[in-house]
């Protein structure tokens, strides 16, 4: 399981992964690289879902002019 992560989150050869032996693949996710990756990876995230608010806002607000405009013609 260890190696099957560790080609996932390091882009390590699966077979090479499996070679390693488990003290390294550990230290890989205890060290400070991983624990950057992983915060580099929730900004992205935390970006992502700030966008999808915004759209969601500006979809709503669409919504919102349409039926003032249905309404204002009848």
């Amino acid at each position: 399981m260890i190696a099957h992560n560790l080609s996932l989150y390091a882009s390590t050869p699966l077979p090479d992964a499996l070679g390693m032996p488990h003290s390294d693949a550990y230290a890989f996710f205890e060290g400070k690289a991983f624990a950057d990756w992983r915060k580099g990876k929730e900004g992205e995230l935390k970006l992502q879902a700030g966008i999808a608010d915004r759209l969601n806002n500006v979809i709503r607000a669409c919504g919102a002019i349409v039926k003032t405009i249905a309404g204002s013609r009848r």
